[in-house]
């Protein structure tokens, strides 16, 4: 089976490993774009990945030079979003093409070759509001148009199966397939916090992430500026650790500042992926403190499944996809209140018992529902579905 799949500038480690496990197995060639998103996945890339690289490019990076600083002007000054150079010949002689999102150009260029080429497609759909991107009658017209065509839709959670209905999907099309993790790497475990330049004493807590607003990191500084004053006499110290990059590090930097936080936080960088697990083992808890933005809500949150995998507890956001999730394995609080996440903080703080409880449950939940294996099967019967015969 010969699987073109188009993700935009989104390829990353965590999601890829899947694809290495299909069966029948697939030889998959990913079609991917350069941008800074992409190398943020490339610095954290553990060399796990063995896809073929198709690279496709933005009107930005490709085409006459006069084009290119006009377009590169006009992204800069006027706001203008970069198109990708149209690819759908490339398409031909696939037996599948899966792309992402009813609203991407991508799924345009998809679109064109099912029509053109009669290529089985399937979209991964992880947006969670309905009518979402529709900035343009162009966009719009594009989703109606890969509501009605594309072949299967792939989702993480009910919330997306909703919003396809909303948007005019047939429900026989519409298959859920969890993501997955490998859970005999992400696994409880021992290790050494002074390898991690993190005090070994502390209550260790973990946020793994882009460092964009929508993350709620600088929520979760607030939460943490409230813990340190709400210590008992003899209570452990509170030490933050932040794995991530790209672009808003100024931004919570200042913030840590302005805190007075600048001796309870470390701030890790990009680790590459097979290196996670000790992050998550040498922390307390992990905490993703998303918010929801009018585009945006969280669409499913892959390290809370990886932390949950390692058996320790988490607390997030009542937003999105991520109740779903979680289920009953962790602590949820209100998105956009440091407050609410305070409360979240000191209740696990406070009780070692809840913790294990927790991570206990996260640890079965993760293996019930989360695995690789489990996601692979999933995966692999909807191309089987697709295929002729």
């Amino acid at each position: 089976m010969k699987l073109a799949l188009l993700n935009g500038n989104r390829f990353n480690p965590w999601h890829m490993r899947v694809f290495n496990l299909l069966n029948p197995p697939a030889e998959v060639t990913a079609f991917r774009a350069e941008s800074e998103i992409q190398q943020y996945f490339q610095e954290r890339d553990d060399g796990s990945t063995q896809q073929a690289i198709e690279p496709i490019y933005y009107d930005t990076q490709a085409g006459p030079l006069h084009r290119r600083l006009l377009y590169k002007a006009q992204e800069r000054y006027l706001n203008r979003a970069p198109v990708i150079v149209p690819f759908h010949e490339r398409l031909q002689g696939y037996d599948i093409i899966q792309s992402w999102e009813l609203f991407t150009d991508w799924t345009e260029q998809a679109l064109e070759a099912r029509r053109r080429f009669n290529v089985p497609l399937s979209l991964m759909v992880w947006d969670n509001i309905p009518f979402n991107m529709e900035r343009t009658p162009h966009i719009r017209q594009r989703k109606m148009r890969a509501a009605q065509e594309a072949d299967r839709f792939i989702v993480h959670s009910r919330r997306s199966a909703r919003v396809l209905d909303i948007e005019g999907v047939a429900a026989d099309k519409i298959i859920h397939a969890d993501p997955g993790v490998d859970t005999d790497r992400f696994c409880p475990g021992s290790v050494t916090r002074t390898a991690l330049n993190l005090p070994e004493d502390a209550f260790v807590i973990l946020f793994v992430g882009w460092f964009l607003p929508r993350k709620g990191l600088d929520f979760l500084l607030l939460a943490l500026r409230e813990l340190l004053h709400a210590r008992r006499p003899g209570d452990a110290p509170v030490h933050l650790a932040m794995v991530g990059s790209g672009p808003g590090r100024e931004r919570v930097e200042k913030l840590i500042h302005r805190l007075h936080l600048d001796g309870h936080c470390t701030f890790a960088g990009s680790v590459p992926y097979d290196r996670m697990p000790e992050w998550f083992r040498a922390s307390d808890v992990f905490v993703l403190p998303s918010i929801a933005t009018p585009e945006w809500q969280e669409q499913f949150g892959m390290s809370l499944i990886e932390a949950m995998a390692c058996g320790v507890p988490v607390i997030s956001t009542w937003s999105g996809a991520i109740p779903e999730i979680v289920e009953d394995a962790g602590v949820l609080c209100q998105p956009n209140d440091f407050m609410s996440l305070f409360d979240a903080l000191k209740l696990l703080h406070e009780s070692a018992g809840l913790r294990k409880e927790r991570a206990q449950q996260g640890r079965e939940l993760a293996l019930r529902r989360f695995t690789l294996a489990r996601a692979a099967e999933a995966l692999s019967g909807v191309y089987r579905g697709l295929l002729p015969g």
